[in-house]
This record gives structure tokens, sequence and C-alpha cells, in this order.
């Protein structure tokens, strides 16, 4: 179905547009990926934990937790960790995407040994915990 406008709902149509633009407020809002303990801020980078301790990451150990509480449940594997987080230009290597977790879990998990936050799907790869909620 094709709709034409009138010259004069086009010009109202364009009006509305241009008012629109100059109304709402186009600087970004942050965006927070809150957990019950974990709080991720993708504007300033910055982990902060239930006792608003700031918790010290790598910048790849940002993007990693930062990837995985945005998609809470969703189940990644290694390689779509890796294409995600470092990009397509770097060499796939799994060892060393499990030592980022390992120490990702060092840093941000109650209990690394037995993690609430990046849960490891066996045979599959890894997501953050769904029943974390925000």
């Amino acid at each position: 179905m094709i709709v034409e406008f009138t010259e004069k709902e086009d010009n109202i149509f364009q009006q509305t547009v241009e008012w629109l633009s100059e109304k709402l407020c186009t600087s970004p809002t942050v965006i927070q990926q809150n957990t019950n303990e974990l709080s991720v801020n993708p504007f300033n980078r910055i982990v902060v934990d239930r006792n608003g301790q700031q918790i010290h990451l790598t910048a790849k150990e940002f993007d990693l937790l930062y990837f995985l509480s945005s998609h809470k449940g969703q189940v990644f594997t290694k390689e779509q960790l890796y294409e995600n987080v470092w990009g397509y230009d770097h060499i796939f290597d799994a060892s060393n995407l499990s030592s980022f977790i390992r120490k990702l879990r060092l840093k941000i998990e109650p209990v690394p040994d037995k993690p609430r936050y990046i849960i490891t799907v066996w045979g599959v790869g890894y997501k953050f915990n769904e029943q974390e909620k925000p």
C-alpha cells in the first residue's frame, strides 16, 4: 500500500519532524546493566559491586563483561565471544578467552569457583546468568 501526501500534509509532516528534532533530547542516556550486586556502566566504563566499591577491569575484561551482561541468558560460543569482543582481525585462541573469563571471575564473582554471573555452558560456551535481575 502506497500512501501519498498532499502538499499541505507533506508540509505539516516536515514541520513536525523539524519541531521534534529541536525539542527532543538527543544526548545519550546512561544505560547501565545492573544486577542485584553488580553495576556495569558503559559510558564511564566503571563496574561497581553491591558495596559501592569500584572493580578495576582491563579494557577487554570490561568489554567482555559488558557484552555478556547486555545479553543475559544468551549462550555464546567461544568463537562468537571472540568475534564480538575482539573483532574479526584477531586470531581465535580458546585458551586466551578461557584465561580472560577466569581473570574476570576472580574480580567480579563473590565466589570465583562457583560462578554466579558468568556461567559456563559445557560443550557450548558462556552466558551471563539470566537470574541476575536488574
